[in-house]
């Protein structure tokens, strides 16, 4: 399963999970709109990281 870390300043603030494993939603969950939506909520210095949870 794949999970993204939403880190901010080098801590971590969200864990987001995708509903479905699909390469369609996960592109829809992390596309450009939704990046802005996080850094209007935490500011410039925003990163996403991808993890695998086995």
């Amino acid at each position: 399963m794949v999970e993204f870390d939403v880190i901010v300043d080098g801590k971590v603030q969200e864990t987001i999970r995708p509903k479905t494993q699909r390469l369609r939603d996960i592109y829809e969950l992390l596309n450009r709109r939704s990046m802005g939506a996080l850094k209007r909520k935490y500011g410039f210095n925003v990163q996403v990281r991808r993890r695998m949870v086995y």
